[in-house]
């Protein structure tokens, strides 16, 4: 009996222990405490967070793993009718994820998923082989769209399918079908003239501030597309004329220097907006996306005829004007934010031949002087 009513005790002890969840206290290098709570259900990856009180962390690990477990069993009804599942369900499936919620690229991809949806939504994922994918893309390419943009939207549908068979949404044996994407061009170093960023900026200022200061912002500080987009009024320092980029592509911040130039259209966009955290805004007062920033600037760079000419070559540019005026490789790739100097050699060629520092000393000592 004894051994009996201690094994039912081990086993709720068990029981326990498992259904608890697992939030451990951590002890920081500044002398403050702080609790970080970990969450892990199958067959999502693990999850953690740190709070500075323990009772909001175990709140928070409750509140994550019941919206997994409603996630699985979700997903349990999916796989009992694989057969009948469509893009648009898959799509919104994806969309509602908790870690998809979470990524940067988070309204880009519902911006290029609801183009799926509106294409091919109806359509049974078992329908959706490579020639319905292909015809879907090549009426893409009908577009202005380039093909780097057609596989950004090839893409985000991907995502949907693979976390689709990580989740039970889609058999694993789906594989996402190969040879899709398009050839993009590489090394590609397109940039402004003198006589077209003049016409460019006169073109953008008539059309609204907000193009004015995006455009501007752009060639001035090197910024990615994305990274402009992010860009929030707490990340603009006008005294000490800066900003901050948190999210980069190499996932590491940078400041960046704020030239006058640039920080006179945020000035002037920050007094005739509503206010709200994100910079660059909508009509609607919503964060500026990708695909609406890619509309206003098709109409700015037909009237400015500058054909064939996308919105990183603004970046481009910013590099071309920094190596015309005496930047070194090492300080272009600093404001552009490159990793590594492999990245920055595709601007060699605007910065070769020229005296760096200390040639004019070495001269006078071959000289004699």
């Amino acid at each position: 009996m004894d051994d009996a009513h201690g094994t039912t005790l081990d086993r709720s002890r068990s029981t326990a222990r498992r259904a608890a969840p697992n939030v451990q206290k951590r002890s920081n290098q500044d002398g403050s405490t702080s609790w970080v709570a970990l969450v892990r259900v199958r067959p999502f990856h693990a999850r953690s967070r740190s709070f500075s009180d323990r009772t909001t962390a175990v709140r928070w690990a409750d509140e994550e793993k019941r919206k997994l477990k409603a996630e699985r069993e979700r997903a349990a009804d999916a796989r009992a009718d694989l057969t009948s599942l469509t893009v648009a369900q898959l799509a919104k499936a994806y969309l509602e994820d908790p870690e998809t919620l979470l990524l940067a690229s988070y309204k880009d991809s519902c911006a290029r998923l609801a183009w799926w949806v509106n294409e091919l939504g109806e359509k049974r994922i078992r329908e959706l082989g490579v020639v319905t994918l292909r015809e879907a893309r090549d009426k893409l390419a009908r577009t202005e769209i380039t093909p780097a943009t057609i596989n950004r939207y090839l893409s985000a549908l991907r995502s949907a399918w693979n976390w689709g068979r990580t989740s039970g949404y889609l058999s694993a044996n789906q594989v996402w079908p190969p040879r899709l994407l398009l050839t993009e061009a590489k090394g590609r170093t397109r940039h402004l003239s003198d006589e077209e960023l003049t016409k460019l900026l006169e073109t953008a200022r008539a059309y609204s501030p907000t193009m004015d200061a995006a455009v501007t912002v752009s060639i001035a500080c090197g910024l990615r597309k994305g990274e402009l987009l992010r860009l929030r009024w707490n990340h603009v320092d006008f005294d000490s004329a800066s900003l901050r980029v948190l999210v980069s592509k190499n996932g590491e911040s940078r400041g960046v220097h704020l030239p006058a130039s640039a920080a006179a259209t945020l000035r002037a966009l920050k007094r005739g907006t509503v206010i709200a955290p994100a910079v660059f805004i909508t009509e609607k007062g919503e964060p500026a996306g990708q695909d609406w920033i890619e509309r206003h600037w098709r109409r700015i760079r037909k009237t400015s005829g500058l054909e064939g000419f996308r919105w990183h070559d603004l970046r481009h540019s910013c590099a071309s004007f920094l190596a015309a005026s005496g930047a070194s490789l090492l300080e272009i790739g600093s404001v552009l934010g490159h990793k590594s100097p492999i990245t920055t050699k595709r601007y060699s060629h605007l910065v070769d031949t020229r005296p760096v520092t200390g040639h004019a000393a070495l001269d006078a000592k071959l000289s004699g002087k």
